[in-house]
């Protein structure tokens, strides 16, 4: 069976107009019509019912979509191993990571892939747990690294534990709470906080240590998911950070932020690789793996 023609089929079950799916096979109209013919056709049984402009498949359909799918898969994975096999590596790889990931992992890979692999194509794409999750599942990504508690239904992924780290508010040094005895949240509340996207796992471990008012709706005065300007808000201004603390180590180390110890035990990431289950790796995939367990091993 001509797999051109299931791909064209397929189109049409997504997008269930001809003018549609002709656009995204890069066909006319005519000519998308006459390849779900000749499928019919060859099956000897129609596939759809039409209902004005729209298609909607009938049970042959349905039966013929599930095992299109999962035989346009396969075919995908046979050029992806042909491809290593000739050339020993991809020539692109696509990225994924959250906020958090991408402050900790993203300069050193890149970094490295520069001068390892200058000819890998590399697109990088930032964005929330669940976004990217939905395109590594949609094979518009080929790997991501995000927070694991904002992962539903893992059945179909390869998930590999990078590591949890603790979180905790920062401070400038010269910032009025470090002249208390001890800083409180109540206290640590008096002033703006910034803070990158929280999943709602973490939403409700702040909600249950200190109540409604350590929502994320009501807590964060600031939400941005760079953490560069979040460092110079927060160096510039009497402005507290909600961070993993790993990522700021070498203000840290420098006195330059300080920890405050009022998030111990509540705030903790949890970062892991994701691949989709079954699909077959690369060297340069594998390379980036080995960067991501070596820059979260803190």
């Amino acid at each position: 069976m001509d797999t051109r023609k299931l791909r064209h089929f397929i189109a049409l079950c997504e997008h269930g107009t001809f003018h549609r799916a002709a656009e995204v096979v890069h066909l006319s109209q005519s000519a998308l019509s006459r390849s779900i013919q000749a499928l019919e056709q060859e099956l000897g049984a129609p596939l759809f019912d039409r209902v004005g402009h729209r298609t909607q498949l009938n049970a042959v359909g349905r039966s013929l979509a599930e095992r299109a799918r999962r035989l346009l898969f396969e075919e995908k994975q046979l050029q992806r191993e042909l491809s290593l096999v000739r050339s020993g590596e991809f020539g692109e790889v696509s990225l994924g990571v959250s906020p958090t990931p991408a402050s900790m992992l993203l300069r050193p890979c890149l970094v490295a892939l520069a001068h390892e692999r200058p000819q890998l194509r590399v697109n990088v794409v930032m964005g929330r747990t669940r976004q990217l999750i939905e395109e590594l599942r949609a094979e518009k990504l080929d790997l991501v690294v995000v927070d694991a508690t904002d992962i539903a239904n893992p059945g179909d992924l390869d998930i590999e534990p990078l590591a949890t780290l603790p979180g905790d508010f920062l401070c400038r040094r010269e910032h009025p709470l470090l002249a208390l005895p001890h800083a409180s949240f109540d206290d640590v509340l008096r002033y703006p906080i910034a803070c990158s996207a929280v999943s709602e796992a973490l939403a409700r471990r702040l909600v249950a240590a200190f109540g409604a008012k350590a929502h994320p709706s009501r807590l964060i005065t600031y939400r941005c998911d760079s953490y560069e300007i979040q460092r110079e808000v927060v160096l510039r201004s009497d402005t507290v950070l909600m961070s993993v603390v790993a990522i700021m180590r070498d203000e840290i180390e420098a006195g330059e932020l300080v920890p405050l110890g009022v998030l111990t035990g509540v705030v903790t990431g949890s970062y892991v690789l994701v691949r989709l289950a079954g699909r077959s790796s690369s060297p340069a995939l594998d390379r980036i793996g080995e960067l991501a367990r070596t820059h979260f091993r803190v």
